[in-house]
């Protein structure tokens, strides 16, 4: 079983590349972050011209979530990690006897201010609702843009970004709590080495200079990490020659992995 996650940055401006991955890779998941999009203009036609089924969650304009699949999915719940902003930011399903758990996790613009104060609210809403999604799914992974870089490993300059958002000791602190439930970063199964990203920013020639964070993850329990055979950043997403129609691709980098279930 392949699962892949994949903060998109507007699911209509970038239909082309989540279309042209569909056909490369193949998931039998993929779960997708910042579609930007409300409901009734989610591309289901376009998706289930390829053999996909569609979950999703949305809003006008920021984020939004959804997990595309190739078997319809069951308990299906529209945003369960909620705040007061009410932002449309996770969505679950399970596939089989595995519990999908897809997240855009707050960014938080700066440490110390209200939208970082609000990171941290949705952070122990998430903790709160793992907890309780772990008491009946021993099969469960958790798929998304995090926002935050667990370690030192994880930055493209350690000075630089020490204390700052997505690197912050808080932040690190929530990431490790989600662990501590009994979860396993899968990405720390596999050899990678230091300075290994998922994220670039557009600017700055950054991709090409791999100045970048490791910030989209999937975790899953032991059940899980005992089955999963591989996990693969697929970079070339980012490349400007990969996606073959203008506009071009995310920032993101899609991350996949290889279950045997």
């Amino acid at each position: 079983m392949i699962v892949s996650t994949w903060n998109i940055n507007s699911i209509k401006v970038r239909i082309h590349a989540v279309m042209q991955y569909l056909a490369e890779y193949s998931p039998d998941v993929l779960v997708v972050q910042e579609t930007k999009s409300i409901d009734e203009k989610f591309p289901c036609e376009e998706l289930k011209s390829a053999g996909y089924y569609s979950y999703y969650c949305g809003q006008p304009t920021y984020n939004g979530v959804a997990i595309i699949s190739k078997k319809k999915l069951n308990d299906v719940e529209l945003n369960p990690v909620n705040t007061k902003e009410n932002q449309q930011r996770s969505i679950a399903a399970t596939c089989g006897s595995l519990k999908i758990i897809n997240l855009y996790v707050v960014n938080g613009q700066n440490v110390g201010t209200e939208k970082f104060e609000f990171k941290m609210r949705w952070l122990k809403a998430l903790n709160k609702y793992i907890k309780a999604s772990l008491l009946n799914n021993k099969k469960l992974i958790i798929l998304g843009d995090f926002n935050i870089a667990p370690s030192d490993k994880d930055v493209f300059d350690v000075e630089i970004t020490k204390n700052e958002i997505l690197c912050s000791p808080d932040e690190r602190q929530a990431f490790n709590n989600l662990l501590s439930l009994g979860l396993n970063d899968l990405f720390l199964n596999f050899d990678y080495p230091p300075k290994t990203f998922t994220w670039w920013d557009y600017r700055g020639g950054a991709f090409h200079k791999n100045i970048g964070y490791r910030i989209d993850h999937i975790l899953g329990t032991d059940e899980v990490s005992n089955v999963c055979r591989n996990l693969l950043i697929d970079k070339e997403t980012r490349h400007k020659s990969w996606c073959k129609i203008e506009p071009r691709t995310s920032d993101h980098a899609p991350v996949r992995v290889i279950l045997d279930l």
